[in-house]
């Protein structure tokens, strides 16, 4: 799965208060810094298919307040591996998870949880293909060389969409296959029987050949609708070879007897269609299509906008509290013994669901 998406992590550093600071508290409500010169917690994208390496953004700005909290969203596009199910293509659901994780420190000493919203869908994008049906999100525990580490786990179930495959493979396919059965109403003395055969055949070959193109490429799981397609592809075959079966007969002397075999067989297929009988084995059934409706589940995060303070606020005292901030301040160290991270993803859009790394 391609997506773009933000991250966002909140932490609290209680080196990096000032509330505390007369001088500054009422002046400098909160300043900003880049990865080089704070403490930035090693997270990963477990289940990356693209890059391995850690979650950084070397120009970002973090946002740091007066109490300590700190704001750091990095975004890009993410890669990760996506198990795909095409047993229902083109009607089917797919789920795909993103996973967070830790990289040096455990969970005792680097912690994981989710925000208050763990999936914001303010921004998103609908996309032309899939339809998001639901998701969900949750924290668990990896452990690697018997060690555990904070892990979490966003997880997004998308419905395809079938109005585009309905009209350019379903429908097309059906009406193929439907001209298979009308060369058996093709009178043997019109000459045109067999290439009639022959024309919806190779048609439906190629036609066959432009839809597998289509389908998502995995062994792991047979979509119905190739095995739809072949079985309808050695119908058309068998329709070939009858019909010059049938020609062959036609054209034989009327004194010649008719096989054994040919009996048999025309007695078989004359109880399986109900021949001259007024009953037929087939029932009437409905089939009905569900649009599904994307779930609003989550609400949208409200963020309270900083009252405007009406004092003197000047460069130099910005710059005097980064040098008593910074002065001894270790970004190398923890800010405490147990750091706990609250992470959250906003998904803006789906690139692709379906590529070449499942």
């Amino acid at each position: 799965m391609s997506s773009v998406a933000y991250f966002t992590f909140t932490w609290t550093d209680d080196r990096l208060k000032w509330n505390h600071m007369l001088n500054y508290s009422s002046v400098i409500k909160a300043i900003y810094s880049t990865e080089d010169k704070l403490f930035i917690p090693p997270v990963v994208v477990e289940n990356s298919v693209s890059n391995l390496g850690l979650i950084s953004v070397p120009t970002l700005p973090i946002e740091i307040k007066s109490n300590g909290f700190i704001l750091w969203s990095p975004g890009d596009i993410y890669e990760t591996s996506c198990d795909i199910d095409t047993t229902f293509y083109p009607f089917d659901k797919q789920t795909c998870i993103i996973t967070l994780t830790t990289r040096g420190y455990s969970k005792d000493k680097l912690n994981l949880e989710l925000g208050t919203v763990p999936i914001v869908w303010s921004a998103y994008k609908e996309n032309g293909e899939w339809t998001v049906v639901t998701s969900s999100s949750w924290v668990t525990t990896t452990d690697r060389d018997r060690i555990p580490y904070s892990q979490i786990n966003f997880s997004f179930t998308f419905k395809r969409r079938t109005a585009f495959h309905l009209m350019n493979t379903i429908i097309p396919m059906f009406l193929l296959v439907s001209m298979t059965c009308f060369v058996f109403r093709i009178p043997v003395d019109a000459g045109e029987k067999l290439g009639y055969c022959l024309t919806v055949l190779l048609a439906f070959a190629v036609y066959l050949t432009l839809i597998s193109d289509n389908i998502p490429t995995t062994s792991t799981h047979t979509s119905y609708l190739s095995i739809f397609m072949n079985v309808m592809l050695s119908l058309g075959v068998s329709s070939v070879i009858l019909t010059i079966h049938i020609i062959n007969i036609y054209f034989k002397p009327e004194e010649d007897e008719i096989p054994l075999y040919l009996k048999v067989l025309a007695k078989i297929t004359a109880r399986i269609s109900f021949f001259n009988k007024e009953r037929c084995c087939c029932k009437k059934s409905d089939s009905k299509v569900f649009d599904a409706v994307l779930e609003n589940e989550d609400k949208k995060r409200e963020i309270d906008a900083v009252p405007f303070v009406n004092t003197l606020y000047s460069w130099n005292s910005e710059s005097s509290l980064r040098r008593d901030l910074f002065s001894s301040y270790e970004k190398d160290s923890r800010p405490s013994p147990t750091v706990d991270i609250l992470c959250n993803i906003k998904l803006l859009s789906i690139k692709d669901l379906v590529s070449n790394f499942m």
